[in-house]
């Protein structure tokens, strides 16, 4: 399936944290792929569809696990689709509370209509109340109060240096002197820790640090270059691989706004 912008009137508004990502749309379609982060999707006017377990199913809300793969395509229903980082205090929690080693869980209808009334006005809010209302969302599914404090601090280091570096993007070998771990040591580890492996996390962080920069302006052969892909190229392959869909394709300036 293919995102096709110009074909019919669309909406789209997207919000970018820094371990949160939030996009409101009617239209978005992704093919079957498997991210390093987990999804929850709310239908906030009908409900969307997703390929789980092979199978096209109508699910008005829904939670993805990390590496799970799934297709999803809103058909016509404005839908909440929002990624949290699987290491995040609220990512552990659903990991670990909601999703219990299952790759994905079907929201029941009251559950799902609390979500819709903690997401009412998103789609026209701005970075701080958006962020209110996503975050009241998750204290729906009681996603509250946590802290990172549970991390082996070899990871927490990891995780710190990740974020606040973004540019040049660390390779597994600069993260390894960070830890202070052998290879074979952080990988263990930080899948222990993160939930899903360390190489598929510096994916889906390559590929946030490139939608902040695409949601700048840059181009996309400059955001692939500040996220550490080759080439415009591979980010487009990596896109499809983490998210289903083609970035290049997408005006991101006119609709992502990166948060502070």
């Amino acid at each position: 399936m293919a995102t096709d912008l110009t074909a019919s009137p669309e909406r789209i508004r997207g919000f970018l944290w820094a371990t949160e990502f939030l996009v409101v749309t009617n239209f978005l379609q992704a093919e079957p792929h498997a991210h390093g982060a987990l999804q929850l999707s709310v239908g906030l006017e009908g409900a969307p569809r997703a390929k789980l377990d092979g199978e096209w199913r109508q699910v008005a809300g829904l939670i993805v696990n990390t590496g799970a793969e799934h297709g999803f395509e809103c058909a016509g229903a404005l839908t909440a689709i929002g990624w949290v980082e699987s290491e995040s205090p609220a990512g552990r929690f659903l990991r670990g509370s909601l999703l219990r080693g299952r790759d994905w869980v079907s929201l029941d209808e009251a559950t799902t209509e609390a979500l819709r009334a903690s997401l009412a006005g998103v789609f026209d809010a701005d970075c701080d109340t958006a962020h209110r209302r996503w975050r009241s969302a998750l204290e729906v599914l009681g996603a509250r109060a946590l802290t990172e404090d549970a991390h082996d601090p070899r990871i927490r280091a990891v995780l710190d240096h990740l974020r606040a570096v973004p540019t040049p993007p660390p390779t597994v070998e600069d993260l390894c002197r960070i830890s202070h771990l052998s290879e074979s040591r952080l990988q263990h580890v930080f899948r222990d820790q993160v939930g899903v492996p360390i190489r598929r996390y510096l994916l889906w962080h390559r590929y946030m640090v490139a939608m902040r920069h695409l949601s700048a302006g840059a181009s996309a052969t400059d955001a692939a270059h500040a996220a550490g892909f080759a080439d415009s190229a591979h980010f487009t392959r990596t896109a499809r691989t983490v998210n289903g869909f083609t970035p290049t394709k997408m005006p991101f300036r006119e609709w992502l706004t990166s948060c502070p």
